[in-house]
């Protein structure tokens, strides 16, 4: 064997052997490099309600919905009323509260039922010293009518406002006749939605519009008569 054959030989030989070797080391490379991971998406954080000028987050639900919501709410200070006044507050729109001053005599404040009305819960309205120095509770009763008694409302001949009366059914007393109401829903709805509900309720109510009833003096008892109006203002 010629020179030139052992040489080439041993070429091819070195190159066989040079393969293996070569990936060996890309396996080893690829073992020991670190892996890495896709960036993770960020994250906002909820929102802080920050709130300033002394006002603090006030919690609470919506007076329609019943959903939660906070805002920014800082107490006004306390109202202060003149002399025949008391402070109370008003809703001039829905969901909306603000205080305000109401004369004592305030013609809303019942202090009694009356017109066959029943007590059946008395609300505190202020209770405070006055200006004036003078310690005074101020409360308002609610009344409603019997079970077998309907509300009749009435405009007053004299003064403003409504006068809300307690009316008997079915037997009318002296003075006052049988009128009949219609249900107008359950004149169209199912019999299931109606089912305990009468199609048409007689009532009482007096005979002459000028009129208003009378009642005895015990709270609860129905109109036993009417008579006119002037006689009661």
């Amino acid at each position: 064997m010629g020179s030139r054959q052992i040489f080439v030989s041993f070429l091819l030989l070195c190159t066989a052997m040079a393969f293996p070797q070569e990936t060996a080391v890309q396996d080893q490379a690829q073992a020991t490099a670190p892996v890495t991971e896709a960036a993770a998406p960020g994250v906002t954080a909820a929102a802080v309600l920050r709130c300033t000028g002394g006002s603090t987050v006030l919690h609470t639900t919506d007076c329609t919905m019943g959903t939660p919501m906070s805002f920014c709410y800082k107490k006004p200070p306390p109202i202060k009323c003149d002399k025949g006044y008391f402070p109370s507050v008003w809703h001039p729109d829905h969901c909306m509260e603000e205080s305000t001053c109401f004369p004592l005599s305030a013609e809303w404040i019942t202090t009694e039922c009356s017109n066959g009305g029943i007590p059946y819960s008395t609300k505190t309205l202020f209770d405070g010293t006055l200006a004036g120095g003078e310690s005074t509770v101020i409360s308002a009763v609610s009344c409603s009518c019997a079970e077998d008694q309907w509300y009749s409302m009435a405009l007053r001949e004299r003064g403003p406002g409504m006068d809300t009366f307690c009316m008997p059914y079915g037997e009318c007393p002296p003075g006052m006749t049988t009128s009949t109401s219609t249900n107008d829903y359950c004149a169209t709805a199912t019999a299931d939605e109606c089912a305990n509900i009468p199609a048409e309720t007689a009532y009482c109510q007096c005979a002459d519009p000028t009129e208003r009833p009378i009642y005895p003096d015990w709270p609860g008892l129905p109109a036993i008569g009417c008579e006119e109006w002037d006689k009661k203002h």
